[in-house]
């Protein structure tokens, strides 16, 4: 009986993911999954004034800005994660922010998770075809590409 491979490629930034699944069994024909992350953006504003006229205004808690910032993308890295078929072998992460090494470290961190990451590099932003045609390639040849400039 003849094994299947199952690849995934994972574009992501701290806005959207799109998760591009290569099954062998299927034809190996790139099928492509699409999230959003609703991680909050921007700079902490508001505070609070005071009751005398143009008294001094109660700073913003940055701390608990940051603090929902931090549970945002645990809850997207999470949903990202639930996303990969855990019939998967092969996992390569790509994309412009710091949030693919976000997801490698959780990804790292849990014991019983399957598929093995064979790659985490950078790349811009692609179209969905860009997107299959570079997993499809990386899965191929097994290179990782030069980083950018």
């Amino acid at each position: 009986m003849k094994k299947y491979k199952k690849q995934t490629g994972i574009w992501l930034d701290y806005k959207e993911a799109f998760l591009v699944i290569m099954d062998e069994e299927k034809g190996g024909e790139p099928e492509l999954k699409h999230l959003r992350s609703h991680i909050e953006w921007g700079v902490p504003k508001g505070g609070s004034r005071s009751k005398t006229p143009y008294g001094p205004q109660g700073g913003v808690n940055e701390r608990s800005f940051t603090d929902r910032r931090h549970h945002a993308e645990k809850a997207y890295f999470d949903a990202v994660i639930r996303e990969i078929d855990p019939a998967t072998d092969e996992l390569v992460l790509f994309g412009l922010a710091e949030a693919k090494y976000g997801l490698q470290n959780v990804i790292e961190s849990i014991k019983h998770f399957h598929p093995k990451l064979v790659g985490v590099f950078p790349a811009e932003a692609m179209s969905e075809n860009q997107l299959k045609a570079k997993v499809r390639e990386f899965f191929t040849n097994k290179v990782i590409p030069e980083p950018l400039p």
